[in-house]
């Protein structure tokens, strides 16, 4: 039997730990100093060089404050199947396809992305419940459905366009557009009464949008904006009072983060809370999962 430090699941366990710390917006220096420990410390658990006891989880957790019994059930329930084995097809073999071909590539990174962000919805405190929606639920509006403080929110998850990012080395800074449509053209009522045929989304259509910010530096970090704080479309195919209650296409995302966009969904989701936002729980859903 290999050492736990050698298996699947050690190795997911610190993937984990990676992308809470990189969510928390800490780096391996500033998190060492929070535990009283050398950079070194976190740079050899994150890299699986060094094996952490669970006293040294609990401070962890502590410290970037997830929960651990979460933690470990997002770990026991990760999927065990192996399709490069069963495909028989290497790693390398997949990568080159995948590179070869675009679409394919932002199709998966787009399928990894919400589960990445369901994983790191899941850890956070005071979050009790994670639905992930069938894509072709049409009657279903965003992507996850989460329960956070007894409250329900819809979270629509959307990555950047690789061909928008930009690095700035003078600040050090990222720039980018997130696409914020529907995947294929709709009928919409407006309030008016009014119908439209297109791929922008409503204001109301989900509550909170996560954009997946990978292409900043190929780490796993979302930033995260209210349904309401988004820019209206400016297309002027649209009369002025239907473009107010549609959302822009392109939506411009940075970091260090800008507003509408938070780094940190319990921020967020906090002051929704006490906006007075959020629905109650679709107890229908609760058997599901």
């Amino acid at each position: 039997m290999p050492k736990s430090i050698h298996t699947d699941k050690y190795a997911r366990f610190r993937e984990l730990l990676i992308a809470i710390r990189s969510n928390s917006s800490l780096t391996q220096t500033q998190l060492a100093e929070r535990l009283g420990k050398p950079q070194s410390f976190v740079s050899k658990y994150e890299s699986g060089e060094r094996r952490l006891d669970f006293i040294e989880v609990l401070e962890l957790a502590e410290c970037l404050n997830f929960d651990v019994g979460n933690l470990a059930d997002v770990i026991e329930n990760a999927d065990g199947i192996n399709l490069l084995r069963d495909w028989q097809i290497s790693s390398k073999q997949i990568s080159s396809l995948i590179n070869q071909n675009p679409s394919l590539r932002g199709m998966l990174l787009g399928y990894i992305a919400e589960l990445k962000l369901k994983e790191l919805i899941s850890v956070l405190p005071d979050i009790s419940y994670t639905y992930k929606f069938d894509d072709h639920d049409r009657k279903k509006k965003g992507d996850l459905y989460i329960i956070y403080k007894g409250k329900a929110f819809d979270v629509e998850s959307k990555s950047l366009q690789t061909n928008t990012i930009k690095f700035d080395e003078a600040t050090k800074g990222w720039t980018a557009k997130v696409q914020v449509d529907a995947s294929d053209r709709r009928n919409v009522r407006l309030s008016s009464g009014k119908i439209l045929n297109t791929t922008l989304l409503l204001r109301g259509e989900f509550d909170i949008l996560a954009v997946n910010c990978f292409g900043f530096g190929g780490e796993w970090k979302f930033l995260f904006a209210k349904n309401t704080d988004l820019p209206s479309s400016t297309f002027k195919k649209y009369e002025e009072s239907d473009r107010q209650e549609l959302i822009a296409s392109l939506v411009s995302v940075s970091l260090p983060v800008k507003p509408p966009f938070y780094e940190s969904l319990k921020d967020l989701l906090n002051s929704m809370i006490d906006e007075g936002l959020g629905a109650m729980p679709d107890e229908s859903l609760f058997n599901k999962n």
